[in-house]
């Protein structure tokens, strides 16, 4: 084992971090976990500071039987990528559909047998991609509902694609862009940033084929949700910047281009609160505003979801993003979560929430905020990172965490 080292590596705290809630939701003192691994308690104590790495395999897989633990992930997470020894991809916590949706996104789609109609087999896709968003948004697994059909689906369409004549490609290259839309949303959803920006390149290629102005907007806010889950905030900024200013000579005659419109100036106003510049975000944000009083309160987009709840929901998260978390949480205290028509973005708001709660130090209610989010949708808490973080920051930062703390914990690093 090595030796504990001055600088916290971060994936190391994590590790510690993990491994402190398991042993107390599991009951374990410190120095009774020590004694079932055969190691000595300070050994334990450095190991949950973060200041011992995990470094070896047989030393991990103890600890997990000690903690009660049947995937190595639930401890180690990404660390498994940097163990000294060879774990293959299994090892690694993901969605079941994501290794089928990585081959789709890696193989080329071969030439298939011609059809004459591809109007009739896009409208099949079509109908499916719309029961496919309705069962996104009203279920509470909605990972679950999309991990089953979002690989049918984009087989499908690129076959499709694939056997139509090039006369009836347009209406293929649209429903392929809508597809790898899908996809992205989804492959976001559950961690993984760059196959997501995969997708998103997808959906931006097959929209520019079709030279539909709003089908390339909405293409543009996936990439630009891409961007912001890798942390490139520079990045999300450039895509909307330039797509809204492209939008901008039709926006007031278009509906379908101003919700494309309010969405990507709700993601500005994220990148741009990243960016340290808040009155930039909240001039993005007002004019989302506006775009969503326009169209009025019934309206929602079934991928964006641009709404007038869509955008209160986003001004908290902006004033969360900008170290206001006093006002933000007043805000969230005045909206009606029946108003958001999505089980996920209702789940999502409440991470933000507890996100504010614990910034203005108020541990207990962060909990219940992130509890009323697993009601919501247990799926969305345990593959979104930001609830991880703070659920495990509430853990570690407390000296006897209270029990909906640990068993919470406990649940979301067996799930995601």
């Amino acid at each position: 084992m090595t030796s504990a080292h001055e600088h916290v590596d971060p994936l190391d705290r994590q590790v510690g971090a993990n491994v402190r809630a398991l042993r107390l939701r599991r009951g374990l003192s410190l120095p009774a976990c020590a004694q079932l691994c055969g190691r000595t308690e300070e050994w334990l104590r450095t190991v949950e500071r973060g200041k011992q790495r995990l470094d070896k395999l047989s030393v991990a897989i103890t600890l997990a039987e000690v903690l009660g633990v049947n995937d190595l992930a639930v401890i180690l997470g990404e660390r498994l990528q940097r163990l000294r020894c060879s774990i293959g991809e299994s090892a690694r916590v993901q969605h079941e559909a994501v290794p089928v949706l990585r081959r789709l996104l890696s193989t080329p789609t071969y030439p298939q047998a011609s059809t004459r109609d591809p109007f009739t087999g896009s409208e099949r896709i079509r109908r499916r991609l719309s029961l496919a968003w309705s069962a996104w948004h009203r279920s509470d697994r909605p990972y679950t509902a999309l991990g089953v059909v979002v690989p049918d689906l984009l087989s499908d369409a690129l076959a499709l694609h694939r056997a139509s004549p090039p006369a009836g490609r347009r209406l293929t290259w649209q429903l392929q862009s809508e597809v790898f839309q899908m996809a992205q949303r989804f492959l976001y959803c559950v961690g993984e940033p760059h196959l997501a920006a995969r997708a998103a390149d997808r959906a931006m290629v097959a929209a520019e084929e079709t030279d539909d102005p709003v089908l390339i907007a909405v293409s543009a806010w996936t990439s630009t949700m891409a961007a912001l889950g890798r942390s490139d905030a520079e990045e999300a900024h450039a895509i909307a910047h330039d797509a809204t200013a492209h939008l901008r000579h039709i926006v007031p005659t278009n509906p379908a281009a101003l919700s494309a419109w309010g969405a990507l100036n709700l993601f500005d106003a994220i990148a741009l609160a990243r960016l340290h510049r808040p009155a930039d975000a909240w001039h993005s944000w007002t004019l989302a505003h506006q775009g969503a009083t326009a169209l009025g309160a019934e309206h929602h987009h079934p991928l964006t979801m641009f709404g007038m709840a869509n955008v209160a929901i986003y001004a908290v998260a902006v004033h969360i993003e900008t170290g206001q978390a006093a006002t933000a949480l007043k805000l969230a205290g005045r909206l009606d979560l029946d108003t958001i028509p999505s089980t996920n973005r209702r789940a999502q708001h409440l991470i933000d929430v507890a996100q504010g709660h614990l910034r203005h130090n108020e541990p207990d209610a962060a909990i219940t905020a992130l509890l009323a989010s697993e009601k919501q949708s247990a799926e969305t808490i345990a593959f979104n990172a930001t609830a991880r973080t703070t659920i495990m920051e509430i853990v570690s930062g407390t000296r006897r965490p209270p029990r909906a703390a640990l068993e919470l914990a406990a649940r979301v690093l067996r799930a995601g």
